[in-house]
């Protein structure tokens, strides 16, 4: 078999599909048979091509067949190309926007064209095609990683995993601060890789006076003296700086000295770092007597009490709404008591209620009155109302998540609540609350900015 590069336009899909149940002539309908099996995946796929490229470790296979190039393996890939180069061949008007807004924001990195594996026939890319979606197959096919080994990859590969580290020793450490959590938040949803890049440098990390270990993060200053320099970093991240500004050694420089105001003194510099272990590993400590160690008191936050549970483990934990009604606060603060992997079923109808409560009550303040009969309505209104030109990429993921059908669409809060068959999986549930926050605090911003 042979590989060539053909255009995206020049490939046919297959109408004979196995995916599908009956033969699917037209492109158009190979994609609204394909966005009837699982919208939500497809559209993820759509993204992940769009941001990042086609996986040059999985080849299209091709046939010609009656003159066309007709794809045999790898069809939802194609199909989400087309449509990337080509939004109205979804029917679905929902998703057609979404393909639409992806499609803008990555138009100079879309793929026009794609490596493909020219076989002679349909059986001679039999054994391959059966291989890749039948499983392992007594290890002929892809032997899976387990979740140890996905683990153990993710921890020697990911940068991001550092990222999330820091976030939430920092959430751990300034537990009282909010307008530092509230820019954590911002920098995990959107601004995470850059953060990642941040932390990569290490001269910005011996500024900060913090090195990474297996066993946690090295702390060569107390929270305390830390406080300004990390403070600064997020809130530079949650507003301006952007992968662009950091990503030479020479730019990290330039921004090291826009810290420096900030940084810990070097005679607050302890004696020997401190080993702060991973806070979602750290248990708390027994004490032999009133007064806590040393150590303790060096790397501790000032109030231990208040310490914020880990990253995702409550219902909207880091939301703080300051311009909504006072029952309407009220109800967001009793969801945020309620701990998502102890009461998913709690947790998932107070998302729906806290999303619920809050555009409505928006929409009514500010007169946003027209084509609101439904949840999802009141959500794209109040979408389009906080990010006209759908330009915020902090907003994405409600945006398609609340106009699509898919798993963890509105159509499922409703179930969560309404029908008694449906039970919420505590993954799900994290991810609706961690979806949904950046539209919760944008509206509230909006509310501020807008009164009425």
């Amino acid at each position: 078999m042979k590989q060539i590069d053909f255009a995206v336009t020049d490939l046919s899909l297959d109408r004979q599909n196995p995916r599908h149940d009956v033969s699917t002539p037209t492109t158009r309908e190979a994609i609204a048979a394909l966005l009837e099996a699982d919208p939500e995946k497809w559209v993820n796929l759509a993204q992940d091509i769009a941001a990042v490229g086609l996986n040059p470790t999985e080849l299209t296979i091709v046939v010609e067949e009656e003159g066309d190039m007709v794809v045999i393996e790898g069809n939802r890939r194609v199909s989400a190309l087309k449509a990337l180069l080509e939004p109205d061949l979804v029917d679905h008007p929902g998703i057609r926007q979404q393909i639409g807004i992806i499609a803008r924001r990555h138009r100079s990195t879309i793929p026009r064209t794609v490596r493909c594996v020219v076989s002679p026939s349909r059986e001679a890319a039999r054994h391959w095609i059966v291989l890749r979606h039948t499983g392992e197959n007594q290890g002929v096919g892809v032997v899976r990683w387990n979740h140890e080994q996905v683990t153990r990859y993710a921890k020697k590969k990911n940068p991001s995993e550092r990222a999330l580290r820091f976030i939430h020793q920092v959430a751990a450490w300034y537990a009282d601060d909010r307008d530092l959590l509230e820019n954590v938040e911002k920098v995990r949803t959107s601004r995470l890789t850059t953060l990642a890049r941040v932390l990569s440098d290490p001269k910005i990390r011996h500024s900060l006076g913090i090195e990474f270990t297996q066993d946690g993060i090295l702390a060569d200053y107390t929270p305390e003296a830390m406080h300004g320099s990390i403070r600064k970093i997020f809130s530079d991240l949650a507003s301006h700086l952007s992968v662009s500004l950091i990503k030479s050694k020479e730019q990290r420089r330039e921004y090291i000295g826009t810290l420096q105001d900030h940084l810990p003194q070097n005679s607050d510099r302890l004696a020997q770092p401190r080993l702060v272990k991973s806070t979602e590993e750290k248990k708390p400590a027994l004490q032999t007597s009133a007064t806590p160690s040393a150590s303790a008191q060096e790397i501790q936050p000032k109030n231990p009490a208040t310490k914020r549970p880990s990253e995702d483990k409550r219902v909207f934990q880091n939301v703080i709404l300051r311009n909504v009604s006072s029952r309407t606060s009220k109800v967001l603060n009793e969801a945020k008591k309620v701990t998502i992997a102890e009461s998913p079923n709690v947790a998932a109808i107070m998302i729906r209620a806290v999303i619920d409560i809050t555009v409505s009550e928006a929409a009514e303040r500010q007169g946003w009155r027209r084509r609101q009969d439904k949840l999802r309505d009141r959500i794209r209104v109040a979408l389009s109302h906080i990010d006209p030109e759908n330009q915020d990429r902090d907003l994405d993921e409600a945006r398609r998540m609340s106009q699509n059908d898919g798993a963890l669409s509105v159509k499922n809060l409703h179930a969560f609540m309404h029908q008694w068959a449906v039970e919420p999986m505590i993954i799900d549930v994290t991810r609706l609350s961690s979806v949904y926050t950046p539209m919760l605090v944008k509206i509230d911003a909006y509310l501020g900015e807008n009164h009425k």
